[in-house]
């Protein structure tokens, strides 16, 4: 096993950054949420795959997706006239297809009733007004905001249970930190311009080398940047 390298955190956090970009082939849109982005450029349909990809895999929302909009089109004014029973039918394959289906109906009579149907006039507005308004939309917690807001060019990091993993195992955040420290601890050490890119690496790598039950640390890229106590050995 290599000797893990000691650098100052910045730089060790841009040196991880290299070696995962080197090393780990990435397409963006292989992610629900950039995907859709790039498919549709409509915020409201990035937000609804968004929270049809929470607690499942990225392929089970974009099909969940892609059956909403064939079953009932993936817009505010469909999905508030849409009964619940026919959503969660559309989207069953998501997984928590019944608190998603209700979210989804709430979330588009929400935007109906606030903002006239027009959920382009929610990313209107200061960054901390923007996430703060995201947050008070039905079941759109910091993860889910920080994803959309990423992906529309504001400056944040979104972390989701992979990125929280690696950024503790990697020893860029503290071991019991929350949300909001995780985030703020990445924001601190990467540049503003790798933001967006920041947690898609670490996604990547959680899911298939920095997994919770057995990391793969004799296969991970960055292994010898790695301070984690706990590494496997090889077999």
């Amino acid at each position: 096993m290599e000797k893990t390298v000691i650098l100052a955190d910045k730089e060790r956090a841009q040196q991880i950054l290299k070696v995962l970009r080197e090393r780990i082939p990435l397409r963006e849109e292989d992610f629900a949420a950039s995907r859709v982005a790039k498919e549709s450029g409509d915020p409201f349909r990035v937000l609804v795959v968004t929270i049809l990809s929470q607690n499942c895999t990225d392929i089970a929302a974009l099909r969940a997706y892609g059956n909403l909009d064939r079953a009932v089109g993936v817009s505010v004014s469909t999905l508030s006239k849409a009964r619940v029973r026919t959503i969660e039918k559309a989207i069953h394959v998501a997984g928590l297809h019944r608190q998603k289906a209700k979210a989804l109906k709430q979330l588009a009579r929400v935007v109906s009733e606030r903002y006239s149907g027009n959920f382009s006039a929610v990313l209107e507005g200061s960054f901390e007004q923007v996430r703060e308004s995201l947050q008070e939309l039905p079941n759109v917690g910091p993860k889910t905001a920080d994803v959309l807001l990423s992906i529309w060019g504001r400056p944040t990091i979104s972390v989701d249970t992979h990125v929280d993993r690696v950024s503790k195992r990697l020893g860029l955040a503290p071991a019991k930190a929350k949300y909001r420290e995780v985030r703020s601890s990445l924001m601190q050490e990467f540049l503003e311009e790798d933001y967006r890119s920041v947690p898609l690496y670490f996604m990547t790598l959680g899911r298939r080398i920095c997994k919770a039950q057995r990391p793969l640390c004799p296969t991970c890229p960055v292994n010898n940047l790695c301070p984690y106590e706990e590494k496997t050995k090889p077999i």
